[in-house]
């Protein structure tokens, strides 16, 4: 094994410092195991890290990428569970402290020493990363790799629809934003049984609307070029949408929200919005709606959806539009921000 990879590396908090560099490949320890990366995905975050338009700083410089499968290609002396040569997926969980009072029960994901691959900790735009045991998951025997790759998205609509939100069959449901994380919520509003699946898009959508129609919508409008609300309002009994989930995360998003959801329904919002809202909440009020935030997955997430891989219910090898080596992360960037891809892989180089 060569002792240095070519990675893909933020090493600045300003705008446009990301390059392709050679840095050394990682050391692990007892409890870890080294991850030769077959696919990473890129997530519509990775573009906005790269532009500096989050919220946030980091330490730079690390390692960008947070969604990747591989294989094992060596394994710490305390590793128990897994071997050499396995086929895994990993949550995003880098590090966490195991101790508090959120850790102890089953809410790791928003412990406050939580450290994320790709954002606190060296990810996988790369060709090997450095993964602690407990965040490791095996991939089932028939899903390929690229399809393992894709796995954190499933889990991030998994978690926001089955276990954040309500859904009953018979219900009307509205997902705005057709990117790869709404057609998935699509899809798991879907399977609860869900009778009308509204997708929502924007200017540029029209192709993942077409897509989103696989993945259960039954209605796609996009509102760039008709008014989504009257034809929300005309479902069902007209009170309005059961549940609406934010994937898109922008003012108007909320503002359609609030109006399109039905009294007493929920709204679950998974996009993030930087800017302040410059809108009154009364509407929640007055409706008495649920409004809920939603941010990542658990262990047991990453089980399930695993299984539903494994059982063929739900195929994420559609969603992969393009394949391409990382030297050319900065096309794969630009194929996300314009909505030219549903969904972008990335593989090493040497």
């Amino acid at each position: 094994m060569k002792t240095t990879m070519k990675a893909v590396v933020k090493y600045e908090n300003k705008a446009n410092a990301t390059e392709l560099r050679e840095v050394p490949v990682p050391e692990i320890g007892p409890g870890d195991v080294l991850v030769e990366v077959a696919y990473v995905g890129v997530c519509g975050t990775d573009p906005h890290m790269h532009k500096n338009t989050v919220l946030f700083n980091f330490n730079c410089p690390f390692i960008l990428g947070h969604e990747f499968a591989g294989t094992i290609v060596q394994a710490g002396k305390q590793i128990s569970k897994f071997k050499v040569a396995d086929r895994i997926t990993s949550e995003t969980h880098a590090d966490y402290c195991g101790h508090c009072s959120l850790c102890r029960t089953n809410n790791y994901h928003l412990c406050r020493g939580r450290k994320g691959f790709g954002f606190h900790v060296d990810g996988a735009f790369t060709r090997y990363v450095r993964v602690p045991e407990r965040s490791l998951h095996r991939v089932p025997d028939g899903v390929s790799l690229k399809a393992a790759s894709l796995t954190e998205p499933l889990c991030v609509a998994y978690k926001s629809v089955i276990c954040n939100s309500t859904v009953n069959p018979g219900d009307t449901i509205v997902v705005i934003g057709p990117g790869s994380i709404g057609v998935l919520c699509m899809k798991m509003a879907q399977l609860c049984g869900a009778s009308e699946i509204v997708a929502i898009g924007t200017q540029g959508d029209d192709s993942r609307l077409e897509l989103s129609k696989q993945y259960g919508a039954t209605i796609a409008i996009n509102s760039s070029k008709q008014d989504p609300l009257p034809k929300i309002m005309a479902l069902g009994d007209g009170y309005g949408a059961d549940l609406i989930v934010d994937t898109a995360g922008a003012n108007e998003t909320l503002k359609l929200s609030m109006a399109a959801v039905r009294p007493n329904g929920q709204i679950t919002k998974i996009g993030w919005g930087p800017k302040p809202v410059n809108l009154s909440l009364d509407p929640l009020i007055a409706k008495s709606v649920t409004f809920k935030g939603h941010f990542s997955h658990t262990w047991d997430v990453w089980e399930k959806c695993l299984t539903l891989m494994g059982k063929g219910q739900i195929d994420l090898e559609q969603l992969v539009t393009h394949e391409l080596p990382i030297d050319k992360w900065e096309e794969a960037f630009e194929l996300v921000e314009t909505k030219k891809a549903m969904k972008v892989v990335m593989t090493p180089i040497d």
